[in-house]
């Protein structure tokens, strides 16, 4: 298959936005945006995402063993964006942050967070698929989620 249109195909599913976060031994932040998020199992509770084998933050999670999900609102697509470029650390700088039991970074404002270990890797071609346990989460804010769908931001509505 000619992997432009497949890209193109793959993007004709609606899908939230989160930005997975994690930290290093030396305590520097590692975030990137996600759209393949998805829950796995309620029992035990486990989530899923791919993650690029270039990407800057796949060795800290992996050192780590653990990393955040931020469930991103509507009104954050800029923190989206700015997630979404490549980059080490320096992409955290500024960014309001809070932390649970891993201590894996949580964006500020998001609609919903889970923290988790790191379950199982598994081989997804030019991608790894991350498995983690949830062993915290928290939904602190009612608003309207951040959606993408062909290849741009959408909303509810």
């Amino acid at each position: 298959m000619d992997p432009k249109q497949l890209r193109g195909l793959f993007g004709r599913f609606a899908t939230g936005v989160t930005v997975i976060s994690t930290h290093d031994t030396q305590g520097n932040n590692y975030a990137m945006t996600v759209n393949s998020f998805s829950s796995v199992s309620l029992d035990p509770p486990l989530v899923m995402f791919s993650i690029i084998r270039e990407s800057d933050t796949l060795k800290p999670i992996q050192d780590s063993g653990c990393f955040s999900v931020s469930i991103l609102a509507a009104d954050q697509q800029d923190l989206s964006n700015a997630m979404a470029k490549k980059g080490g650390p320096e992409k955290m700088n500024g960014v309001a942050t809070f932390t649970a039991e891993t201590g894996a970074p949580l964006l500020e404002g998001n609609i919903g967070w889970l923290d988790c270990k790191l379950w199982n890797t598994y081989e997804g071609g030019d991608h790894l698929i991350l498995i983690g346990e949830v062993v915290d989460s928290g939904a602190p804010d009612e608003a309207d989620p951040l959606l993408f769908f062909n290849g741009k931001y959408a909303s509810i509505g």
